[in-house]
């Protein structure tokens, strides 16, 4: 009887040193932002099942896992923000830096659980009262939330030299 060891298929190559990388699981990379802030995710898990919307955990990990990186103002488990609608571009961006540091893939629908996630914040007191309206901090996910703004573009190829 032979038994194969499955390895993981290689996907991308890193560009400055040719070594072939594999994407780190996103329920992995935010692993210890979901420990730090369980209370926060458990809360919007409750929420998000009261109102029938999906939120998932490991997206709510992942932002404050860039509100911490960003230096962001407030206790993440309390009162957040102030949230300006013009500050989701930077928010945005440093998820995307985040998710390429530590080699997990930036969610496709990161926008729609900002969406909810901002629903929440503002539903449970959570919302500083300096902060954007919802309907403005949830007008700025639609217009800048798609995350295919925020993935990294790969170099073009190199130019062939003359022989």
């Amino acid at each position: 009887m032979s038994r194969v060891i499955p390895f993981p298929t290689p996907v991308t190559a890193d560009d400055n040193s040719g070594v072939v990388s594999t994407p780190v699981p996103l329920h992995d990379a935010v692993a210890s932002a979901r420990r730090r802030h369980r209370n926060l995710i458990a809360a919007a898990g409750a929420w998000a099942l009261a109102h029938g919307v999906p939120l998932p955990a490991d997206h709510v990990a992942l932002w404050a896992q860039a509100c911490e990186e960003s230096g962001c103002v407030g206790s993440l488990e309390g009162r957040t923000g102030p949230w300006r609608a013009s500050g989701l571009t930077d928010l945005m961006a440093t998820i995307a830096a985040w998710c390429d540091l530590v080699g997990c893939a930036l969610p496709a629908n990161i926008a729609q659980s900002l969406w909810h996630l901002y629903g929440f914040l503002a539903d449970t007191g959570r919302l500083h009262p300096q902060s954007d309206s919802l309907a403005e901090l949830r007008a700025s996910v639609v217009v800048f939330g798609p995350s295919d703004r925020f993935r990294r573009i790969p170099p073009p190829p190199p130019e062939p030299t003359a022989a």
